[in-house]
């Protein structure tokens, strides 16, 4: 080290110089922290949403399986008729 001396009032107002700024700091991450989390619950919220439409999808999709399947199996009744007759 070198043989320079720092007076106490120096010393203080760098301690209180790097206090300020590590609060200041702090209270930077609290609001960063605040925002994040009220991101993660819209994301969430979004997820759900989402979640919620795809299944009222996919039971639509189930529904109209269903009605078109006896549908189906009175085309094809029909086809192997149609079929049969010509040959």
């Amino acid at each position: 080290m070198s043989g320079e001396k720092i007076s106490l009032d120096l010393l203080g107002v760098c301690v209180l110089t790097l206090t300020a700024e590590v609060r200041d700091l702090q209270h930077r991450f609290t609001a960063m922290e605040a925002r994040f989390s009220a991101l993660e619950s819209r994301v969430a919220a979004l997820e759900l949403a989402m979640m919620t439409r795809f299944d009222a999808i996919e039971q639509r999709f189930a529904v109209m399986e269903e009605r078109m399947s006896p549908m189906l199996a009175v085309i094809v009744r029909v086809a192997e008729r149609l079929d049969g007759r010509s040959s």
